[in-house]
């Protein structure tokens, strides 16, 4: 009589365990990693960031040469009331202008991005990786401190971006 309630307890505990063996369960899982800055370079479509970068520093680089005199005036202290007065304008004319330029880059960017993140998706499947990082992010974080070369994705990437 007394065993019946000792039997139903290691049942329940042994159905309460095999989930957490199933779990358990090791996977070989592969690392990648890519250089992020050269396969957004490496895009055929690049050049379009590149015009908006240059139209961009075409248009900032006048309101920069005008604000580094006043920035350096206010600093030490020996600009006059409209020398700060003009400077604060010409700091929200260069903020309002340079968010202007950030927004069409990342308009231009987007779909750059997301041709990279879909070739990068597609070699790794491929390749038989299930974790890809940037190669950048990994150095400067600490994570990573030593990678083979042959978990180096950006040429494979880069060919699949030329596709």
């Amino acid at each position: 009589m007394k065993r019946l309630p000792l039997i139903g307890a290691l049942l329940a505990l042994g159905a309460l365990l095999t989930p957490m063996l199933a779990q358990n369960k090791t996977v070989a899982s592969r690392v990648g990693f890519v250089d992020a800055d050269a396969l957004v370079q490496a895009h055929p479509d690049y050049n379009k960031v590149q015009e908006v970068q240059s139209q961009a520093r075409k248009e900032l680089a006048p309101l920069e040469e005008k604000l580094k005199p006043l920035d350096e005036k206010v600093r030490s202290g020996q600009a006059t009331a409209k020398e700060r007065q003009d400077y604060e304008a010409l700091a929200k004319t260069y903020q309002t202008t340079l968010k202007k330029w950030q927004d069409r880059q990342n308009q231009v960017l987007k779909p750059i991005l997301e041709d990279v993140d879909k070739a990068i998706a597609k070699v790794a499947k491929a390749q038989g990786f299930s974790v890809v990082m940037s190669r950048q992010v990994a150095a400067q974080s600490g994570l990573v401190v030593y990678a083979d070369e042959d978990t180096d994705l950006t040429q494979a990437v880069i060919q699949e971006l030329k596709r």
